[in-house]
């Protein structure tokens, strides 16, 4: 039996912070603003920076990355959402292609990988495309999204199928996950999410 391939395009957490949400600054300020978004940098965060910017890709527009991506999905009919998601717990490396990577220690915010993941799962449920999911650290923000999604999209986001990849999610969170899903799909009245 030949194995079926299935394609997937994306934006995985730990690149999203490539991603602009608003109008792309220089590249300076995409990561500077990014980075130091919740705090006063200190002089070792400073150093970390500066140490870390060379090697960091141009900033995209989340713009660009949709259209880019709807391309890719529309030019790939079979083609599945993924890897998407959520990550407590990466820090962006200073340099992603080396052997031993050495981390620094920044992470994406969770709002902007929120925000990322969010545009991304609206594409799939408009494309009717099924969604490879990571989700590290991040079992209520992960559940709390797929109610927001079910309520925007109501049934179209219940004839999606959801892979949950690295999932740190409970063994009870995933019983009442699929509960809730299958109550979903059966159409009956709004069930509430999972309680965790």
């Amino acid at each position: 039996m030949i194995p079926t391939i299935i394609l997937a395009s994306g934006y995985h957490p730990w690149s999203s912070h490539h991603i602009s949400i608003g109008p792309v600054s220089s590249k300076d300020d995409h990561y500077r603003n990014l980075l130091f978004s919740d705090s006063s940098p200190t002089p070792e965060h400073l150093a970390a920076f500066d140490k870390l910017l060379p090697s960091l890709p141009d900033p995209i527009s989340l713009g660009t990355v949709l259209s880019e991506l709807r391309s890719n999905l529309e030019a790939f009919p079979q083609a599945m959402l993924g890897e998407v998601g959520l990550d407590r717990a990466c820090r962006i490396p200073y340099d992603y292609n080396a052997l031993s990577r050495e981390l620094s220690p920044f992470s994406v915010p969770f709002d902007h990988q929120i925000v990322v993941l969010t545009s991304q799962l609206d594409l799939a449920v408009q494309l009717s495309r099924n969604v490879s999911i990571h989700s590290v650290k991040s079992q209520r923000a992960t559940v709390d999204l797929f109610t927001q999604m079910k309520a925007k999209h109501g049934e179209k986001w219940t004839r999606i199928n959801v892979d949950m990849h690295s999932c740190s999610v409970s063994p009870e969170t995933w019983r009442d996950l699929e509960a809730w899903r299958h109550h979903s799909q059966r159409n009956v009245q709004r069930s509430p999410p999972p309680s965790l």
